[in-house]
């Protein structure tokens, strides 16, 4: 392998996982589930790298409230009760066919074309920003406002396709559809995979389908562990038993240095997964 082809590679990957802990500690678990505290500065530093990727913090943090308030049920927003590709992606364009799905999860900017769309008929008065009602104790961050104002995450994007065509032409665009193609489909797989009764297991009793997928949760971050999840939505660990999940790596090195506290954990599993910040 060339050098450049090395360099690209270990970008990519240090890319994908700078943005996708981005979703997973930040909008996740930090904004949406309050799991820990930390400072101003670090919820705004995986908030902006989960706004490269995600969208608006209010709209997904509201939405994935409404999941947890509703989930598996008919007003659950992705749930892969009304078909597998509806789950996966298929919520974003509303429908339940397979072949636009399949064709949304390929594309790398889908996601990023259904959120411009998204935005363009707030601003043409045909969609209101319904997730407001979700998300009050967000609202109060200038920050998170300012991501929520319509075309604002759609120019991120855009500077981030500028600056990939500018350092490497098409092959730079290449290297960013693959990025979002691996974080799409890895955030999606959360939905579809850990919600469907063909996979993974059921460790805890829920109201819902969720599943612990383990092989999920090795490309998400520990986000696979999801009937975990489920079961204790404001754990800041959802490898309760175990197993890969660096997100809750992550938020232990954070206490370690002193950038989170208050870090919640069930009670059952606290002597299995005692702090870092313990004496």
């Amino acid at each position: 392998m060339t050098t450049p082809a090395l360099l690209a590679l270990l970008g990519l990957l240090g890319a994908n996982i700078a943005l996708g802990l981005g979703n997973t500690v930040g909008y996740h678990r930090l904004l949406t589930h309050r799991a820990f505290h930390t400072h101003p500065w670090v919820r705004g530093l995986f908030t902006l790298l989960g706004a490269l990727h995600s969208g608006g913090p209010l709209m997904w943090v509201g939405l994935h409230r409404l999941h947890h308030a509703k989930s598996d049920g008919p007003e659950d927003p992705h749930t892969p009760t009304r078909g597998f590709w509806f789950g996966h992606c298929g919520w974003l364009l509303g429908t339940e066919r397979v072949l636009p799905s399949v064709l949304l999860a390929v594309s790398g900017f889908g996601q990023q074309a259904t959120l411009l769309w998204l935005d363009i008929r707030r601003l043409t008065g045909h969609r209101e920003a319904d997730w407001h009602s979700m998300v009050p104790d967000l609202r109060k961050f200038r920050l998170m406002r300012i991501l929520d104002v319509p075309l604002v995450t759609p120019a991120l994007f855009g500077a981030q396709l500028a600056a990939a065509w500018l350092i490497g032409g098409w092959w730079g665009i290449a290297w960013l559809w693959a990025l979002h193609v691996s974080l799409t489909n890895g955030s999606w797989s959360v939905n579809s995979i850990c919600h469907s009764p063909r996979f993974g297991r059921e460790d805890h009793k829920n109201r819902d389908q969720s599943r612990n997928v383990p092989w999920i949760a090795a490309i998400t971050f520990g986000e696979g562990y999801h009937n975990n999840h489920h079961r204790f939505p404001r754990s800041a660990c959802h490898g309760l038993d175990g197993g890969p999940d660096v997100s809750w790596w992550v938020i232990r090195l954070l206490e370690r240095l002193g950038l989170a506290w208050k870090i919640n954990l069930p009670r059952k599993y606290r002597h299995r997964l005692p702090s870092l910040a313990a004496p």
